[in-house]
Formats: C-alpha cells, sequence, structure tokens
C-alpha cells in the first residue's frame, strides 16, 4: 500500500516546523550568551566571550541565516561576521573597555 501523499505532507511541514523552532531556539541562546557577556566581569569574561561566540556560530549555522540572526538580535551584519569567522575576537568588543583584549 502506497503512502498517502497528506501524510506526506504533514510530516514536511512537521520537519519545517521543528526547524524553524530549533533555528529560534538557536537564536534565543545566543542572545543570552550574548546578554550574559556583555554583563561578564573580570572574573568571567574569556568564558562568557568564547561561549556567546560559540552560540553566535550555532545561531548562524542552524539554517537561520546571517541576515536574520542580525536582525533577531539587532547586531550588524557586518559585526556578526567577523565575529562567526573569527577575524574580530568578541572580547575586543566588550563595553568595559577595561575588558577589552589587550
Amino acid at each position: 500500500m502506497s503512502p498517502d501523499p497528506t501524510d506526506l505532507l504533514d510530516v514536511g511541514i512537521g520537519d519545517a516546523r521543528a526547524r524553524r523552532e530549533r533555528q529560534r531556539a538557536s537564536i534565543r541562546h545566543a542572545a543570552h550568551r550574548l546578554a550574559a557577556f556583555v554583563g561578564s566581569s573580570a572574573t568571567d569574561v574569556d568564558d562568557a566571550s568564547r561561549a556567546a561566540e560559540t552560540a553566535l556560530r550555532t545561531a548562524v549555522s542552524s539554517g537561520a541565516g546571517l541576515e536574520r540572526v542580525s536582525a533577531e538580535l539587532e547586531v550588524s551584519v557586518r559585526a556578526l561576521r567577523a565575529i562567526v569567522d573569527g577575524s574580530v575576537p568578541l572580547r575586543s568588543l566588550h563595553p568595559d573597555v577595561r575588558l577589552r583584549t589587550p
């Protein structure tokens, strides 16, 4: 017996929804990690910056894309691209000048 085409459509729609939810979750996670980085202190800035960089890379690679992640996090595409590709360390952008990479 061949599968019902409407069942296959439901599976496809369910997969697309699950994919979008994973993307949203990865962007939310990146937003939390980025906020933790911004609020980090001298004792935890290294860990916070690494965690935020990883979360940003994960969000971009989730399929959400650079532009969407940029828009949702309110970070410029150019800055996000530089952080994700590693050409600009996130720590060098810390709002507390004393905590930026020397």
